[in-house]
């Protein structure tokens, strides 16, 4: 065992530890104090040499403190002082209806967010994008970034049941409800412009949670048809919805067309005719 001649007195956050040996790892000098690995080490250089005193306070500038790290070897002496604090937490602030808040893990679920900022759990989440919102649903994972806007609303104000044939223009329809708060919207005998494979076909629309607030946006066709060409028509792809492929129609409306409070499921279908008498 070391002889006390070997024993070197160093303070650790103003209290007194005793080291037998006296070369030790940054880790070693976290232990014996009992401070947590994921904090920092740093050793005050003006105490090298100083009266060892124990109420020696903190430099107030960083430039007097020095860096210690886990694996590497420190000679200690006599009176060192050290101090420890906790790492930084980066956090991410984002805005929910209209407050900002911030969280120290960028990885949250639309039921943390709803909680934090203490929306209703009924209510739906929405993340605030350009031309559509995003619905957040509650077990869904997001990884927030800055300065993101989220808002909330009843999902009671929205979506089918406000929908009437006088809306669509059709006397059969149907709404498919879907878990996320959506509404599909089909349309089994949608007549097509001339120009087209088919004369007839099933039009889907998807109306979002917070619709008539939030536009629509693409439409689909079911079964696929073709240009007089023969080819496909611009901008569509397959896609499967409801148990059945639909033909997508990537488009949509400018910015600004759709204006809340004033536009309506019908001028979308509307819409909806116009892209299609490009027949192309």
């Amino acid at each position: 065992m070391a002889s006390s001649n070997h024993v070197v007195h160093v303070h650790i956050n103003q209290t007194r530890y005793s080291f037998e040996h006296p070369v030790c790892t940054g880790r070693a000098i976290k232990d014996r104090a009992g401070i947590p690995l994921d904090h920092i080490l740093c050793v005050d250089l003006g105490s090298h040499g100083a009266h060892e005193d124990p109420n020696r306070a903190k430099p107030h500038r960083d430039q007097e403190l020095q860096l210690i790290n886990d694996d590497q070897s420190f000679a200690l002496e006599p009176g060192l002082h050290f101090w420890t604090h906790a790492k930084p937490q980066h956090s991410t602030t984002v805005t929910i209806d209209g407050k900002e808040y911030a969280f120290a893990n960028p990885q949250q679920t639309g039921r943390s967010l709803k909680e934090r900022a203490q929306i209703p759990a009924g209510d739906v989440l929405f993340l605030d994008r350009p031309h559509e919102d995003q619905v957040i649903p509650d077990d869904s994972t997001i990884t927030l970034k800055c300065g993101e806007c989220f808002h909330s609303a009843p999902p009671a104000n929205y979506g089918a049941p406000s929908i009437a044939a006088t809306d669509v223009g059709f006397a059969q329809f149907e709404t498919v409800s879907q878990p996320d708060g959506w509404t599909y919207l089909v349309v089994p005998d949608f007549p097509l412009p001339s120009g087209y494979s088919a004369s007839n076909a099933k039009l889907l629309v998807k109306l979002p949670p917070a619709f008539p607030d939030a536009a629509p946006d693409m439409f689909w066709l079911s079964p696929e048809v073709k240009t007089a060409n023969g080819g496909a028509p611009m901008g569509t792809s397959t896609e499967p919805l409801i148990g059945s492929n639909w033909q997508r129609f990537s488009w949509h409306l400018l910015p600004g067309a759709w204006r809340p409070g004033a536009s309506s499921l019908r001028d979308y279908m509307r819409c909806v005719r116009a892209r299609l008498e490009k027949k192309n």
